[in-house]
């Protein structure tokens, strides 16, 4: 199905400007010493949560008049179901059920919703119970895809469980209309998030007759258990992909394998990062202690899993350590001041805000850890690396967002975005792109104060700017995929050079702000560099999980 094109006049500016600002690999020097970068920034750090919407995440705010505020959010207090008002109500943030995310297969769950742009059809997308079942309390209450989690201050401690989540937002950068890049869930999310594309192959790939650079991967990963994902999946497993017209399938097949199958090669932004001279960006990926995870995005991209047998054995995966099997790690990277420049960090189902069982609270804290070690990271060690860059110039930005949409009504139609955030250069791509709002939180010492931001982002935004940060003399590093662009590319909030790069509007670089330690958590730290010591069994990943059934 397709939302609102873009405008031509505001696509030929838009192309005009990037094609303008299209350069070779800057130069860069040790990355905490003097550069000509575009920004006082050295490291980014995207920090990516699961499943909700702001009206899910945030509606609290306008449930309870004494309680946390955002200023100059845009929430909804009644959402619609086919013209029939529905009041949305509290709920808990570990709710035993989980609605359904998937694009259109096995439910429609995304097409229901989205309604031709009304927004009024949530109350179609179905609900998974499974968790209910067995966990007390198996309560489910009437439309559960209109609630929103209930950030009532505990009586023993006097915050909601949202606390960190709200001082974040207050304190530092929000997002009112950030979207999810694709229109599904989890595994082509974090392909938007990673690559700027869930498409299976690179443009003109000598093999491709079909012109499978046109289909984005659209679902999450469709086998019987066990589910590894990605380049490490199963024989006959596959994920079915959207055509340019919009029917779904299975789509293309690997040398050697079944049509779908999940391993995929094409640029990422990685490369990009890799290929700079004369010296390479640094990153790491912070992920599950699983390899074939759902989550886990450079599993599905074969130059860099470079799958053998039940493991991934390329140099980025194994040697360069590039990615790292322990979300908790980051942590502990941060406090011995061996933070790469640039860093993507995935949640274990414990602190992934993903809905479906009992229990699994961790999210704002797990969060409030992050942003506490970098703010305090001048006196984390005896190394004194200050990643905040109040006392050296190495400082860090923390992009803070949602994965996809969960399956929560929310009541901002992607159409209201200035047409579309991805097209590719024929015009394919609409039939994908946007999806739903999700939060986006932005943490720096440059993050301009308690400011709201109506511009239109979207996953691209973040590979824009990381690209922006890390390049110089107003020019980016380069794009992802030149010849065939990614969401990098097609992103909305440009501006006049020098401010030309997507997030802009969060910073002002002209001066940085002392941290102060964000509060209210109910986990510490050492809860995620060693889980088993406060948190109970709970699958790593909800999604990657049988009895869930949104595969």
């Amino acid at each position: 199905m397709k939302v609102a094109a873009r405008a031509l006049s505001a696509f030929c500016l838009l192309a005009s400007l990037w094609l303008t600002l299209a350069c070779s690999p800057a130069n860069h020097t040790n990355p905490t010493g003097q550069v000509n970068y575009n920004t006082p920034l050295r490291h980014v750090i995207v920090v990516v949560q699961e499943n909700r919407t702001p009206d899910n995440l945030f509606g609290s705010d306008l449930f309870n008049p004494n309680g946390r505020r955002l200023p100059n959010a845009h929430l909804a207090r009644q959402g619609s179901c086919h013209g029939m008002p529905i009041t949305l109500a509290p709920w808990r943030l570990d709710a035993c059920f989980d609605p359904d995310h998937a694009h259109m297969r096995p439910y429609p769950s995304w097409v229901n919703m989205y309604d031709g742009g009304k927004m009024d059809g949530a109350c179609n997308v179905y609900v998974h119970t499974n968790g209910c079942q067995t966990i007390p309390p198996g309560v489910v209450p009437p439309n559960p895809q209109y609630t929103f989690v209930d950030n009532a201050p505990d009586i023993k401690t006097g915050f909601g469980v949202l606390e960190p989540y709200f001082q974040i937002a207050e304190q530092y950068g929000y997002a009112n209309y950030m979207f999810q890049t694709n229109q599904g869930p989890s595994f082509p999310a974090h392909q938007f998030l990673f690559t700027g594309t869930s498409a299976p192959v690179s443009f003109n790939d000598p093999g491709d007759t079909q012109k499978f650079w046109e289909w984005f991967a659209a679902e999450n990963l469709i086998v019987k258990t066990p589910k590894p994902n990605g380049c490490l999946a199963l024989a006959g497993a596959y994920i079915l992909e959207v055509a340019p017209d919009g029917t779904e399938s299975d789509g293309y097949a690997p040398p050697g394998e079944n049509p779908g199958y999940p391993c995929y090669d094409h640029p990422t932004l990685t490369d990009l990062l890799e290929q700079n001279q004369p010296q390479p960006i640094s990153w790491r990926y912070y992920a599950q202690s699983y390899a074939g995870d759902l989550w886990n995005a450079p599993n599905a991209i074969s130059h860099i899993c470079v799958p053998s047998g039940e493991a991934c054995t390329g140099p980025d995966w194994t040697t360069n350590g590039d990615v790292a099997l322990t979300p908790g790690q980051v942590l502990t990277d941060i406090s011995n001041c061996q933070l790469r420049q640039v860093n993507w960090v995935i949640p274990d189902g414990n602190w992934s805000d993903h809905s479906g069982a009992v229990g699994a609270l961790g999210g704002p804290s797990w969060v409030a850890a992050i942003v506490n070690a970098i703010g305090n990271s001048w006196n984390a060690s005896n190394h004194q690396c200050d990643y905040w860059g109040n006392n050296s110039n190495d400082p860090t930005a923390i992009l803070i967002t949602w994965d996809d949409w969960g399956g929560w009504y929310d009541d901002v139609s992607p159409a209201t975005a200035i047409g579309i955030g991805y097209k590719n250069g024929n015009g394919s791509g609409q039939q994908y792109v946007y999806g739903f709002r999700v939060p986006l939180l932005v943490v720096s010492a440059y993050a301009k104060p308690t400011y709201t931001s109506n511009l239109n982002h979207d996953f691209g935004s973040i590979l824009n700017f990381i690209e922006y940060v890390f390049g110089q003399n107003g020019k980016p590093l380069g794009e992802i995929n030149p010849a065939y662009h990614y969401a990098d590319f097609f992103v909305q909030d440009t501006a006049a050079p020098p401010n030309n790069y997507s997030l802009y509007d969060f910073f002002d670089f002209s001066q940085p702000r002392t941290f102060t330690s964000i509060t209210g958590w109910k986990y510490p730290p050492s809860c995620f560099i060693n889980p088993t010591s406060c948190f109970q069994s709970y699958p790593m990943d909800p999604d990657n999980d049988a009895s869930e059934g949104d595969d």
